[in-house]
């Protein structure tokens, strides 16, 4: 009698592949991924700090303020809601992830080609506004690297993983 070998061959009673534990390279990505968005939510404390802040709010909107009030606030509200978008995606992953759904490597790599998109917009335009006000003003460029780094790591390996075909399959 020929044994199978049952880590790479479970299947349900019904015939469709029964998914595999969470592990490997897997066991890095995720908790990357929770780590990364954990950090963001950390550092947002302080863009929100500074949006509401009354005292800059009230000088921000006076008809006679400089431009650069007005560029901070918008970059430091774009970097809000970039750093929501990817604590919510997180929530939401974790959710695909204890079902196991087949959805996950693709809702993961279209949520990181977003935050690579939104980042790379959010700085451009920065970079636009401090130079249509003249006013040089310090771009950060951590958050476009930290989402093209990802991008690049992540996307390919949600993509053709052998792991996460057989971790996240269809039931």
């Amino acid at each position: 009698m020929k044994r199978s070998n049952l880590s790479t061959t479970r299947r349900h009673a019904h015939g469709e592949a029964a998914p595999r534990r969470i592990g490997g390279c897997l066991l890095v990505a995720l908790p990357g991924l929770a780590a990364w968005a954990f950090v963001t939510a950390w550092a947002m404390r302080d863009s929100l700090h500074l949006m509401l802040e009354w005292e800059l709010l009230a000088v921000s909107v006076r008809p006679g303020t400089h431009g650069w009030y007005r560029t901070v606030m918008v970059m430091t509200g774009l970097d809000v809601l970039i750093g929501a978008f990817m604590v919510a995606g997180i929530g939401w992953f974790a959710l695909l992830a204890w079902r196991r759904s087949a959805r996950l490597p693709t809702h993961v790599q279209a949520w990181l080609c977003a935050i690579l998109v939104m980042r790379t917009g959010a700085y451009l335009l920065g970079d636009y506004m401090t130079h249509a006000i003249g006013v040089h003003i310090a771009i950060p460029f951590e958050g476009l690297m930290q989402a093209l780094v990802a991008a690049a790591l992540g996307i390919p390996y949600f993509s053709v993983s052998r792991r996460v075909r057989q971790t996240f399959v269809k039931r």
